[in-house]
């Protein structure tokens, strides 16, 4: 097995996606090497369909007008009319716009924007709409809407402009939409009971799963693959984390395993040029053989006919 370091696959990603996102004349994105962009999204729209893929940057999208169908790992979401969205860096995302007419705005930015102030990272990047398992998309009213849109303007006009202080307006803009953030989560959630033991034994199990991906280099390999395995790392009894999973997502503990490796599988195997056995190896696989029956079993195809079409 070779232990030599590859490229990061999610700069990789992240050209691809602003390759197929936007056409040759709206190519400002956050660059690779940036840390913050605000756009319109009249003046720069999503392509209508978006695939499975995963970005280097956060992402915070104040959607005024449109639907589309959006995914975060296993959820889906139909907007439909003003929406504010929390993208970070490791969930998988897909978008497939439902109608022509796509309004509003959205800001990317990444820790790079942090390191010319003096501003800790806990205040946005450790921010809870930004992290794992979130989902942070909430329907916004109308009043609601005019005031994000207004805060955008306004990042839209420092971004734009030179102006003194510009990299501290921008924090405290992006400060105010986490706020607005904040304050929806809260009202979201009033009236929803407070987790059972149950489904927070089932969160901390997806949460430890989801944090061995994704996997980047083609010398790191998950290490928990089994129920047992999981159960020890959360100093519990098998059986009785799956039938706490299972109460609160409606699947098995070994049903998640497979369907979060099957995906990376999948990821690995477009994005990727590393050889089936480095990509079974990294994926807990021993002998390629086994992986190949899995990945086979399960998606109707072997690994290689899955790549190359």
């Amino acid at each position: 097995m070779s232990t030599q370091k590859t490229p990061s696959i999610l700069l990789q990603r992240m050209e691809d996606f602003t390759e197929k996102l936007y056409s040759p004349h709206m190519i400002p994105k956050a660059p690779l090497k940036g840390s913050f962009a605000v756009h319109d999204r009249t003046d720069h729209p999503c392509v209508d369909e978006v695939t499975a893929s995963r970005r280097d940057y956060y992402k915070i999208s104040v959607i005024s007008k449109g639907s589309g169908i959006f995914t975060m790992g296993e959820d889906r979401f139909d907007i439909d009319g003003p929406t504010l969205l929390f993208l970070n860096p490791h969930e998988i995302k897909t978008w497939r716009a439902t109608s022509d007419e796509q309004e509003g705005y959205f800001c990317l930015f990444t820790d790079l924007l942090f390191d010319s102030v003096h501003a800790p990272h806990e205040d946005l990047l450790h921010h809870p709409l930004l992290q794992l398992g979130a989902r942070a998309v909430f329907k916004l009213n109308q009043q609601q809407s005019d005031y994000l849109q207004s805060i955008f303007r306004q990042l839209l006009k420092e971004y734009h402009e030179n102006a003194a202080f510009k990299q501290e307006a921008i924090l405290i803009y992006l400060r105010l939409l986490m706020l607005e953030g904040k304050r929806l989560a809260t009202e979201a959630q009033a009236p929803q009971r407070s987790q059972t033991a149950a489904q927070a034994l089932a969160h901390r199990f997806t949460d430890m799963l989801e944090k061995q991906f994704p996997i980047e280099y083609n010398h790191h390999q998950v290490k928990l693959k089994s129920a047992k395995e999981f159960a020890v790392n959360l100093n519990t009894h098998p059986n009785h984390l799956n039938a706490c999973v299972k109460q609160a997502t409606g699947r098995t503990v070994s049903e998640h395993i497979r369907m979060r490796l099957l995906l990376e599988a999948r990821l690995l195997l477009i994005h990727t040029n590393w050889q089936i056995a480095e990509i079974a190896w990294c994926l807990g696989f021993e002998e390629p053989g086994n992986f190949t029956h899995f990945f086979k079993n399960h998606s109707g195809q072997s690994p290689h006919i899955y790549r190359i079409q």
